[in-house]
């Protein structure tokens, strides 16, 4: 495939916002084989690998500081105030247990929470939405979370156990991760069939 240039690449960024969830509309001729968002100059904060209880609380602050990573990224400041949000939300309602992943409920308010609050902080609007979708399909996931990618929307995915992380794009093979516990890729498909994943939340910025 031809390497697209600027112009073309900000068109599919429109087309793919304009049909997120559009899923049974067809991709343009010139669809990209691999996308990811940006992450020369950030990494994601890692929480450790036997904690799935602390992953969905990473999950949400990385996710918030690779969507903002081109704009103005995150001051060591403000990622101090997110965990500050995160915990004293976690803490209010259940038992925090580090062995023990967040249920996704709570992990849907606890992301609403650290985003208005950023989104105060900065006078800059962030969304935080529930993905819906009609089913949980490997073609409609693998479909979401392409469009996302070229949309330049961070997605945050629960693989099973309560361990929660991000995609930050593909290639044909493999969903590229943002991850707190430093695992950076995993693949589309295993065994000849397509891994089934849920995708949970969707951050965005308001433009």
């Amino acid at each position: 495939m031809a390497r697209l240039d600027w112009r073309r690449r900000y068109e599919l960024q429109h087309w793919a916002s304009e049909h997120l969830y559009t899923l049974n509309a067809e991709h343009p001729d010139d669809w990209p084989d691999s996308d990811r968002l940006p992450i020369d100059t950030v990494f994601p904060i890692y929480c450790g690998e036997y904690a799935p209880g602390l992953t969905g609380l990473y999950a949400i602050l990385n996710g918030l500081r690779l969507l903002l990573a081109e704009l103005v990224p995150l001051k060591p400041s403000e990622e101090q105030m997110l965990l500050e949000v995160g915990w004293t939300f976690l803490s209010g309602r259940e038992p925090l247990a580090p062995h023990r992943g967040i249920r996704v409920n709570t992990m849907v308010r606890m992301a609403e929470a650290m985003a208005f609050a950023l989104s105060r902080r900065r006078a800059d609007w962030l969304q935080c939405d529930r993905v819906e979708l009609r089913e949980y399909s490997a073609r409609a996931t693998e479909t979401l979370l392409e469009r996302s990618a070229v949309a330049k929307r961070v997605v945050l995915i629960l693989l099973g156990r309560g361990h929660y992380t991000i995609v930050r794009g593909y290639t044909r093979d493999s969903w590229l991760l943002f991850d707190a516990t430093g695992r950076q890729w995993m693949l589309r498909r295993a065994n000849g069939r397509s891994v089934i994943i849920k995708p949970i939340l969707m951050l965005s910025r308001q433009r």
